[in-house]
C-alpha cells in the first residue's frame, strides 16, 4: 500500500514538474535549476563533511591542481572566457580606424551588395553579418562599426 502511494505522489510529482517546465518563462526555470544544483552540491558537502568523507573532496582537488595549470587556456576557451577576453582587449580602437569616412563604393564592398541594392536587401545584408560579427558574440567593435557606418551610407544614398 505504502509503495502504491509513493508511486503514485512521485507520478503526480512528475506531471507538475513537466507542466511547471512547459508554462514557465525559460529564464525562470534557468534560475530554479540554478539555485536547485548550489543547493544539492551544498547539502552534499555538508552530508560529507558530517560522515568523515570530505577528504575525498580534498584528494580528488589536489590531485586535480596540476592538470588544470598545464591545461588552464584550453578550459578557458572551452568555457568562453578566452572570447571574451579578446573582445574586452579588442574593445578599444584606435580612434583612425573608426572615423574613416566610408564611400559608397567600400560599403557596398563591406556588406557584398551591388550597387543596385534595395533598401530590403541593405537591412538584410547587414542583419545577416551582424549576427556573425557582434562582439556579443566574439567579434570585434570595429567590424560591427564598419557595419553600422556601410549600412548607414547605403540608406542614405537610396533615400
Amino acid at each position: 500500500m505504502i509503495r502504491l502511494l509513493l508511486l503514485i505522489a512521485i507520478v503526480f510529482g512528475a506531471i507538475y514538474l513537466v507542466r511547471w517546465f512547459i508554462t514557465t518563462p525559460t529564464k525562470t526555470v534557468a534560475a530554479h535549476i540554478r539555485k536547485t544544483l548550489w543547493l544539492t552540491l551544498g547539502l552534499g558537502l555538508i552530508f560529507l563533511a558530517l560522515t568523515g568523507r570530505l577528504n575525498i573532496i580534498f584528494a580528488f582537488i589536489g590531485s586535480a591542481i596540476p592538470i588544470l595549470v598545464r591545461h588552464v587556456p584550453n578550459i578557458l576557451r572551452l568555457l568562453g572566457l578566452a572570447k571574451s577576453i579578446q573582445s574586452a582587449r579588442a574593445n578599444n580602437p584606435p580612434p583612425a580606424q573608426t572615423t574613416q569616412k566610408m564611400d559608397v563604393k567600400e560599403a557596398l564592398d563591406v556588406l557584398g551588395l551591388k550597387l543596385d541594392a534595395t533598401e530590403q536587401e541593405i537591412i538584410y545584408a547587414h542583419k545577416r553579418l551582424m549576427q556573425k560579427v557582434h562582439p556579443d558574440k566574439g567579434g570585434t567593435p570595429h567590424l560591427a562599426a564598419k557595419l553600422n557606418q556601410a549600412k548607414d551610407i547605403l540608406l542614405d544614398t537610396t533615400k
